[in-house]
């Protein structure tokens, strides 16, 4: 295993120094005893102000929410975006070690085996760490294990969290794709998270569900506010049969939540090339919405908001 990981350094250093900024020497970085403290396993020492990136999590309340989608596209989204005026460095994460969809997504590798990554508990480090990242665009990586049959309960936790520990100082944001089903790990996952949300779809058993997973987790973790939902493929056009938004905060008991809308050819499309549908389609109804989405939690949306009125205000003004 040793040599398997000392040849993955050695065939990525390139990559790894041109995109992570990386040093290039292992001599340049502590040793993993000494790094600072981080939001997924935090330390008693006090540590030294490191920036670390951004956390969104998605979890989906049931198969076929669309998460996957989601996560990619959201992760493209900021990839495409600045941070203090540099390029956003972005890391999608699929933490569903029994199917690794985001890499059969992106038709790429997966980057890790749960065997692997187990092994590396108590001596992790980035350098170590950027071995199993993948790049997917100049912005955007991509970490994803290979699928195993019960893998989700096959890995250690520990070294889970200081895989997400390591990188989250080399990247402005990471995105991770959390299965629905709950492991030993998944709470200091969500609670490292900056933004979290649950991602369901229209459907009314799935909106009873997500509402009582809102409620457990909430009480699970002792939260302030219930999670963010996310209604996935929602249509807006009134259809028979269907639920109007009304519909879904009255099963949901809240008065708002985000809306992703449905766009099966945007979709069909992006799945089948292997690319983020923004690539493909960017004026396309399911990515215009997941950009509205990404704005709101860049909070990006007030802001606009907040500039326009004024502009409004005045045009009336002027037109007496």
């Amino acid at each position: 295993m040793d040599d398997k990981l000392s040849n993955n350094v050695l065939e990525l250093r390139q990559i790894v120094e041109a995109n992570l900024e990386i040093p290039a020497s292992a001599d340049d970085k502590p040793d993993a005893s000494e790094t600072k403290a981080s939001k997924f396993t935090p330390k008693s020492a006090e540590p030294e102000e490191v920036k670390e990136a951004k956390i969104w999590a998605y979890l989906g309340v049931v198969g076929g929410a669309g998460v996957t989608s989601l996560a990619v596209q959201s992760a493209w989204e900021l990839s495409t975006s600045e941070v203090d005026g540099e390029k956003a460095r972005v890391l999608l994460v699929d933490l569903d070690f029994e199917r690794g969809d985001c890499a059969a997504y992106l038709d790429m590798e997966t980057s890790i085996s749960i065997a692997e990554l187990n092994e590396t508990e108590g001596r992790m480090d980035e350098n170590l760490a950027a071995t199993f990242i993948r790049r997917v665009s100049p912005g955007l990586s991509l970490l994803s294990a290979e699928a195993e049959i019960g893998g989700n309960d096959l890995l250690s936790t520990n070294a889970l969290l200081s895989l997400l520990d390591s990188v989250s100082s080399l990247f402005d944001y990471i995105i991770l794709d959390v299965p629905p089903m709950w492991r030993a790990w998944t709470q200091a996952v969500i609670g490292a998270a900056d933004k979290f949300a649950l991602v369901t779809e229209a459907r009314v058993p799935a909106l009873h569900l997500t509402r009582k997973m809102a409620e457990d987790i909430r009480e699970a973790m002792s939260l302030p506010a219930l999670p963010d939902i996310i209604l996935n493929k929602h249509e807006r056009r009134s259809l028979s049969g269907g639920l109007s938004l009304g519909d879904v905060h009255k099963v949901l008991r809240r008065d708002s939540c985000s809306q992703i809308v449905v766009d099966d050819e945007t979709l069909r499309i992006a799945i089948n090339t292997g690319k983020p549908a923004g690539v493909l389609k960017p004026k396309s109804r399911y990515t215009k919405s997941v950009r509205t989405h990404v704005r709101i939690w860049r909070n990006l949306e007030a802001k606009t908001a907040a500039k326009a009125a004024p502009r409004r205000r005045d045009r009336r003004a002027a037109r007496g």
